[in-house]
């Protein structure tokens, strides 16, 4: 299917092009103080039931496809480790000590990041990752300081250089590489062309857009599913809270 090649190859070229925060990390003794993160998925995993652990308790994550989870606090680790829940034993007592966890995937945590978004991945082919676990788990910035309100995030996830005309302006984009752009918007929001093309210029994609200030969105670009042409696009997108101006205090009259 178009969304399961499209992720095999986002995790197949990622292990090539890691950003230098993530190779950064083996000169990091530990992840300080406390982050959040959000976790994506874009199929439905064998188990359900997916848990992280977090100060020595094993707590739940709510995933729907195809959008983010809500933020989940992360404090006094270097990984999100994710785990399953084993079926309890035979004969044992209905409580929390006969329950038995197992871990599923893991991920490092990016150093100087308090914000961090997780793509899952699950095998269907029966191969593991790295760490010889089930789930393949990407870890990205996604705090509002590198991707704010407002702008578009693009990863490129195809094998060639792409060439992204937004925002009023080309950008360049090698493969397993990200972009921001923050194009310029009315109050109100609106469409924005965008015209994607390959090295050669020959044009994969022309469409429209809509961007809002109060939203980002990641748009993830692979190849095309089995016996298509052009690009696949997946895109996430998450609204920002905008605080309201302080009210005016009204004039105290005497």
């Amino acid at each position: 299917m178009k969304t399961q090649s499209l992720l095999r190859l986002l995790f197949a070229l990622f292990s090539f092009a890691l950003p230098l925060a993530l190779q950064a990390k083996d000169e990091n003794p530990g992840h300080s103080g406390s982050i959040q993160f959000s976790c994506a998925v874009w199929d439905t995993l064998p188990n359900p039931e997916l848990f992280y652990h977090h100060g020595g308790e094993y707590l739940p994550i709510e995933l729907s496809v195809g959008q983010r989870s809500k933020a989940y606090p992360l404090k006094g680790v270097e990984a999100l480790e994710l785990f399953i829940r084993k079926a309890t034993v035979a004969g044992a007592a209905e409580s929390s000590a006969a329950v038995e966890y197992e871990r599923v995937g893991t991920a490092p945590l990016l150093p100087a990041v308090n914000r961090m978004l997780f793509l899952i991945e699950s095998k269907k082919d029966a191969k593991k990752d790295a760490n010889g676990l089930p789930l393949r788990v990407l870890g990205i910035d996604d705090s509002l300081e590198i991707f704010p309100a407002g702008s578009y995030r693009f990863f490129n996830q195809t094998p060639g250089l792409l060439r992204i005309d937004f925002g009023g302006a080309t950008h360049d984009l090698p493969p397993g590489e990200l972009k921001i752009v923050t194009p310029v918007l009315p109050e109100a929001g609106g469409f924005l062309p965008v015209v994607i093309k390959n090295e050669q210029g020959l044009s994969l994609l022309e469409n429209r857009f809509l961007a809002q200030r109060t939203c980002r969105e990641l748009v993830i670009i692979g190849p095309p599913a089995e016996g298509r042409t052009g690009i696949a696009i997946q895109s996430l997108s998450e609204i920002i809270p905008v605080s309201p101006p302080n009210a005016k205090k009204p004039t105290s009259r005497k």
